[in-house]
């Protein structure tokens, strides 16, 4: 499904991302992992085409990210944070437009049920706290019906409670099918989910079975740090 081959990216004279390559397939978790400021956001941005490689190719079901930009756009969907939204909306008109745009199968009314926004799908979004925005964000990627799905921290702002109900959710994704890139720093719930896990280091990736290794002792490792400081 996703395809990113070789991909290289500067801001300036400062490499980010060097020469990298990943694969995500339909049904697959993959968790992208690494401290802040390190380049996940740059990364998911050359992804999704906000920002343009200086080499390498980015395809998803066989579109090309630039060349193919609209058939590319229709199988994606990526908000890059809850502060991205639209303000002056609540989150039932948020939800309605995106379905609208997107054409999912996924009504507004059912995404709000699923994860139990119905005390607020009325407020607008700029009256709401952090965690109400991560479920309109969440919500807002239910309804869109997207075949590949980016992340970027969607568990920031969320109570023990919700991170277990958008766990679920991720989970449920996956197995309707999705291709779901994310990074996050809650190593617990990306070893719970994920299928893989991405290691940003240096510019290139680092990519382990998630079965195979244990998330916690791996990041001390790759980013040299101990366990205890996590």
């Amino acid at each position: 499904m996703l395809n990113v081959d070789n991909l290289s990216f500067a801001f300036g004279k400062r490499k980010i991302l060097d020469h990298i390559t990943l694969t995500v397939a339909p049904g697959e978790i993959v968790g992208l992992v690494a401290p802040n400021g390190t380049g996940k956001s740059t990364l998911l941005r050359n992804i999704a085409g906000l920002l343009r490689p200086s080499e390498g190719t980015v395809t998803l079901m066989g579109y090309d990210a630039f060349k193919q930009r609209r058939q590319f756009l229709r199988h994606l969907f990526f908000l890059e944070d809850a502060h991205r939204l639209y303000d002056d909306l609540t989150a039932l008109e948020l939800l309605t437009y995106v379905g609208r745009i997107w054409g999912g199968e996924v009504t507004a009314a059912t995404a709000v049920q699923r994860l139990r926004m119905a005390d607020y799908q009325g407020v607008r979004i700029s009256r709401m706290s952090l965690g109400m925005r991560q479920h309109v964000l969440l919500a807002a990627y239910l309804v869109s019906g997207a075949d590949l799905l980016l992340f970027d921290e969607p568990l920031n702002g969320l109570d023990p409670t919700a991170i277990a109900r958008f766990t679920r959710v991720f989970s449920e994704l996956r197995d309707e099918g999705k291709a779901i890139l994310m990074s996050s720093h809650q190593l617990p719930n990306l070893a719970e989910m994920s299928d893989r896990v991405a290691f940003l280091t240096a510019g290139q990736l680092e990519i382990h079975r998630t079965a195979d290794v244990d998330l916690r002792r791996e990041y001390a490792r790759i980013f040299n740090v101990e366990e205890g400081l996590m």
